[in-house]
């Protein structure tokens, strides 16, 4: 309902200072979720374009929106309904400002949640507008986007005060794309009062990266590494702010910093500040005070809060960072740009770009991971951080270097130039007493793959800076040309399966327990062999981690370390096996050895004894009646178990 404002009282406004804000119209959303009385739209979208609910109603995956309030909002979502909204226009009714004196300040506000976003080079926006006796809409401003509410911003209408018949209205327009959408609530028209208030909002501890480039928030950082404390200072009041001090302190140290700024209503400071992560929990508060050198009259929204725990990277543990991507998908340059950062960044970190619907897609592994996410790019961290985008990858990264692994590997990468045959043994030694369902996957990757035909072209939606920068790809076209495009880190081979090859690893075994795997590929000729990486995984199969992972390229050959020190090492062969095989075991010391044949369910299914056993030794063996399956051979000397897998086969 229009609340009008008594002649007696706009004489007072005039005459005296402004002390109390004094509302002339209000509207809340709380009536119900239809329009309220009075409120039109202009609007061609398929979906009725601006609606009346909760926050939670009127969200959508990809524009989820801030709980503001406990009750409704007003709202139009692009995302939701992918239609028309060029022109989706909400208008209040009609208001009737003929009693107020020309001169008097005026100004609209309304809590606003709007970020202005890009898709596909196309760029959404907002305009608060004004009609005048039923006449056209003109703008009034256009609306600078935040990832916040802002609560609340608005506008100088003072011009239109004296006026008969006076309509306001917001007009989102998704430019003839697919965009987002915006939200606003409690639409106020307001003579101004003179309180000083100042607000903090959006404060994280963030780190640069300029592959993005962006500011990213992260829950660990690396113990002494340097970050910032980011933020954004606003005036939600009519009084200019010129001046404010930020009070940082981590519970620790207290640092005041002080800046000069001309901010009117409405307006907005974003503040970076370094800051170097303590080892442990960094708790930060950032308060906002000394403003225009007094205080503020309304200071419960003064205060921010951010948090990290610096943490120090483990020995002995590499990250797998699985990318899913194709040609086609114009946000995967996205996840090139961050995949080519963490592998530059960290030697630690193992990057695979698994294709799909690409020249490039090896079909197990885009399946496999097709089940894991819900869109492209996107990914897996260590099988344990899942579906999430390649910017977070970092972030997980950090997380996973913090955890003691529970098992070492090595591997030997041996190459056949003849037969283009890679074999790599795989090397674990069990770091704690474990029990599970462990698997062993390889994966083979190539660096440096183009091509000549159109599906090598990548789909590019940073083409234009429309999207911001990106790598360099906002130089590049919407379709780069296959001649234009290297590919990296992209899978070519998948040993083992997604989870990795049944009975492939010992189901238990203390500490100390050593065992092998061997897996051979043949190199198809057209791959680039010097740009080929061999990469052996173990996934412990209950719950999809992978315990660890090692990297290396074609060929490698290590001494052996402290990390995979076996005291016996075993072979068989052939394998596999038909009827008749041979085991060769290389004892270092005179031992008593125990030597198992364990089936893929962890059954003993035969067992034998052997008293003094040292130097080399082959040993016969017969497949007798054990079915045909996978199988472990378990050889334990001493306390240390090497185990390697084989198949029997009629």
């Amino acid at each position: 309902m229009l609340k009008k404002l008594l002649s007696a009282v706009a004489f007072v406004v005039v005459a005296t200072a402004m002390s109390a804000q004094t509302v002339i119209w209000e509207e809340n959303f709380e009536s119900g979720t239809t329009l309220p009385v009075g409120w039109t739209q202009q609007t061609a979208a398929s979906d009725g374009g601006w609606k009346i609910g909760t926050n939670t109603a009127l969200s959508s995956s990809s524009f989820p929106i801030p709980n503001n309030s406990s009750g409704n909002i007003l709202a139009t979502n692009d995302d939701k309904c992918n239609c028309n909204k060029l022109n989706d226009l909400i208008i209040t009714p009609t208001m009737d400002l003929s009693t107020i004196p020309a001169g008097t300040p005026l100004y609209l506000t309304y809590d606003l949640f709007f970020a202005k976003l890009s898709y596909q080079a196309v760029t959404e926006g907002l305009s608060v507008m004004v009609s005048l006796n039923g006449g056209a809409f003109t703008k009034v401003k256009d609306v600078k986007g935040r990832t916040f509410w802002v609560t609340p911003s608005g506008v100088d209408v003072s011009a239109y005060a004296g006026n008969l018949d006076v309509r306001f209205g917001f007009k989102y327009t998704d430019g003839g794309g697919w965009l987002y959408g915006a939200a606003i609530d409690n639409v106020k028209l307001v003579i101004p009062d003179n309180t000083l208030k100042a607000s903090m909002a959006g404060v994280g501890i963030s780190r640069y990266l300029d592959a993005i480039p962006a500011y990213l928030d992260y829950s660990k950082f690396w113990t002494d590494g340097q970050m910032y404390l980011t933020g954004t200072v606003s005036n939600p009041g009519f009084v200019p702010i010129t001046s404010f001090d930020l009070v940082i302190s981590n519970g620790t140290d207290t640092v005041t910093e002080n800046y000069t700024v001309d901010m009117p209503f409405d307006e907005s400071y974003d503040f970076e500040l370094p800051y170097t992560v303590k080892q442990g929990p960094n708790a930060v508060t950032i308060t906002v005070a000394n403003i225009n050198g007094g205080d503020d009259n309304d200071p419960a929204d003064n205060v921010g809060n951010a948090s990290v725990e610096g943490v120090t990277p483990v020995a002995g543990r590499k990250v797998i960072g699985e990318e899913a991507t194709g040609t086609w998908c114009q946000w995967c340059p996205r996840g090139a740009v961050m995949m080519d950062f963490l592998t530059n960044e960290y030697s630690n970190f193992i990057g695979i770009a698994v294709h799909n619907a690409d020249p490039m897609v090896v079909g197990p592994y885009d399946t496999g991971m097709g089940a894991l996410i819900g869109g492209y790019p996107s990914g897996l961290v260590d099988r344990t951080f899942n579906d999430i985008d390649p910017t977070e990858f970092e972030n997980a990264f950090i997380d996973r270097m913090s955890v003691e692994p529970k098992v070492s590997i090595n591997q030997n990468v041996d190459w056949d130039d003849v037969t283009r045959t890679a074999t790599v043994t795989s090397y674990f030694k069990f770091l704690e007493d474990m029990t599970g369902d462990f698997r062993v996957a390889v994966v083979f990757t190539e660096d440096d793959v183009t091509g000549t035909t159109s599906t090598y072209a990548q789909k590019n939606a940073y083409a234009g800076g429309a999207a911001g920068p990106m790598g360099g790809y906002e130089s590049l076209p919407s379709t780069v040309p296959a001649s234009q495009m290297v590919y990296d880190h992209v899978a070519r081979a998948l040993i083992g399966g997604f989870n990795g090859a049944a009975g492939t690893a010992p189901p238990s075994g203390p500490a100390g327990t050593v065992f092998s795997n061997e897996n051979t590929f043949v190199v198809d000729p057209t791959y680039d062999v010097t740009q080929m990486h061999a990469i052996t995984i173990l996934f412990d199969n209950s719950t999809g981690e992978v315990l660890n992972a090692e990297q290396t390229d074609i060929p490698n050959l290590f001494t052996a370390t402290k990390n995979v020190d076996q005291l016996v090492s075993v072979k068989m062969f052939p394998n596999p096996v038909v009827d008749e095989a041979t085991i060769k075991l290389n004892l270092k010391e005179t031992s008593d050895i125990q030597v198992r044949i364990v089936d893929a369910l962890g059954r003993v299914a035969i067992e034998r004894n052997y008293a003094g056993v040292s130097g080399e030794q082959r040993l016969p063996f017969r497949v007798g009646s054990l079915p045909t399956g996978a199988y472990m051979l378990s050889v334990t000397a001493k306390g240390q178990t090497v185990t390697t897998p084989f198949v029997i086969s009629r």
